[in-house]
């Protein structure tokens, strides 16, 4: 009977650990041909991030112009990347994505 249990408990032991194996070959399969691992929410997320630093380093250009011919363009430069955001912005909310470290979400 203690041979059975024992028998039992190596085989799921092995199971688990070939299954952790895969897991780790898959990964690293994936990180060597380059392909991107994560999911298609944490893209979006990343996506969401960087539009919403493009329109703050926007408004900073914008604050910081001087030269009269660059005014129209900082402006410009707010609206698209505003624009761009609340687009994202939205289609997050389509998707009901939402984040812990992006509080607009």
């Amino acid at each position: 009977m203690t041979q059975a249990i024992d028998e039992s408990r190596r085989s799921a032991k092995e199971k688990n650990e070939q299954s952790f194996l895969n897991m780790i070959g898959s990964f690293y399969a994936q990180v060597v041909n380059g392909q991107d691992i994560r999911t298609e929410d944490d893209k979006i997320l990343e996506t969401i991030k960087c539009a919403h630093e493009e329109w703050r380093n926007a408004e900073a250009f914008f604050q910081n112009v001087t030269d009269p011919d660059l005014i129209d363009h900082a402006i410009y430069r707010v609206e698209a990347a505003k624009t761009r955001y609340a687009y994202l912005m939205k289609i997050a909310r389509q998707m009901s994505i939402s984040s812990n470290t992006h509080p607009s979400l």
